[in-house]
Parts: C-alpha cells; structure tokens; sequence
C-alpha cells in the first residue's frame, strides 16, 4: 500500500500544483473583469443627473428640487449624494459615502492638502474659482479614500432659470458589480486554489518521508525539511540521495 502511494504522489503534486496556478489565474481575471468600469453603470448616473440639471429650480431651497435630489440615492447604482451651495457649503449628504461629512461643513475644509496645493498651483482664468469649487467638492467626497476603489464620482452645476448657478449636486456611484460581490464563482476559485495548494504542500514531505524511510536515511527529519522548504528542499532532498553515500562507494 505504502508503495503504491510513494508511486503516485508525485503525480499528485503535479496536478495540484497546475490546478492551483489554473485557478489563481481564473480568480485573478475573474476579479479584473469585475474591476472594470461599466459603461452601462456610467450612463445611468449620467442619465439621473442630467433629470436634476433640468429642473432649473429658482433656488437651492427650492422643495421639488430638494425632493429629487433625496430620491437621487433610490437611482440604480447610486450610494451617496451631496448637495453644495456655490460657495462650497454642504446642505445636504446622505448615503454610504456619506457618513463622514454633515450639513455646515465646507468643502475648503474637507478638501485635502494635496488638492489645495495642486489647485494653488494652476494659473487662473475666467472659470477657475468654479472649477476649483468643483475639484474640491471631489475632494470632499472622496476623503475617506477606503472605497475609492469601487465607487466613482461626478459632481454637476445645478443652473437656474436664467442660468445662475443654483447650486453643486455630487454623487457617488458604483463603478462595477464588485460591491455586490463576485458571485459563487469566486469563493468557490478560492476555495479550490487553497485546497489544491494544501494537497501540492502535503504531497511532496509525504512522498520524502516515505522513500527515506524506505532508504533508511532519516525520513521524518527529511519530511520535516521538506514541509518547510517544500521544493527547494525536494531538490536538496534529491540532489543528496543521487549521491552515493560512503558505505557503497566502489573500491579503488
């Protein structure tokens, strides 16, 4: 029995070895599609935004506007949204992104160092105070920086009915499904890549342990060794009993 699992654990490890880079592969790129923007998420948003920008509300405390913008979160795809004054203060934020900021807070405090420097640093123009405005709502929203890597942002001028700027709308949105989770099949390439590893790990100290065992030659320090060192120590394991040891050497 013993010699029929040293025959075959090499094979073992061998196919646990590919199977477990087959499937490091597909959880990989499984994960990489999920990352990528999906166009039909970004022309949904674009699509709520653009209905609050017709609107044209005579003001910021106009009622029906303030009701969209509140309904904005029930949109597809949309986790926060943030209503600014023109002079950056916040008057409204609600939703996952959220949580950090409150009604009061400006967004010349919220914004972060880095994005106050870069800003200082560009020449002004005609629209520069709006488009710094803008940059620093962005900054606002995204300051807590934990899921930047999953949500997107957009922040919109809300004109009025002669073309004033009423106000700023700032909204976070989902960039892809991976805030929903991959699904079983990922879970389930992770689960295989694990298993496949432990078989490919355990295979080969177990395969050592027992041809030293039937050479005689120390088996489970050599097992030990080549559970730690796995297939370094394999190839020192080998490399060591290719050679021939002193008592069968060939007389001269």
């Amino acid at each position: 029995m013993y010699s029929q699992l040293r025959r075959r654990l090499p094979m073992v490890a061998v196919i646990a070895g590919v199977a477990a880079v087959i499937l490091f592969v597909f959880v990989m790129n499984l994960q990489k599609s999920k990352l990528r923007e999906s166009e039909a998420f970004v022309q949904s948003v674009e699509k709520t935004l653009a209905s609050l920008q017709a609107l044209h509300p005579a003001s910021i405390e106009d009622a029906t506007f303030r009701d969209a913008v509140k309904q904005t979160l029930k949109a597809p795809h949309i986790v926060s949204v943030w209503l600014f004054t023109p002079d950056g203060r916040i008057v409204f934020s609600e939703g996952c992104m959220a949580a950090s900021t409150a009604s009061s807070d400006r967004v010349q405090e919220l914004a972060t160092e880095d994005t106050h420097r870069e800003l200082d640093a560009l020449p002004g123009g005609p629209h520069f105070e709006e488009y710094r405005m803008i940059m620093m709502a962005v900054s606002a929203m995204r300051r807590e920086g934990e899921h930047n890597d999953i949500f997107r942002h957009f922040v919109r001028i809300i004109q009025g009915p002669n073309g004033s700027r009423i106000a700023l709308v700032g909204v976070a949105y989902e960039v892809n499904d991976i805030a929903r989770g991959l699904g079983w099949r990922w879970p389930a390439g992770i689960l295989g890549f694990l298993l496949a590893v432990v078989v490919y790990w355990l295979a080969l100290p177990l395969w050592v342990f027992l041809d030293a065992r039937d050479r005689r030659d120390r088996a489970l320090a050599w097992g030990i060794f080549v559970l730690i060192g796995n297939l370094v120590a394999l190839l020192a394991y080998l490399l060591a009993t290719s050679r021939p040891s002193a008592g069968h050497s060939s007389p001269a």
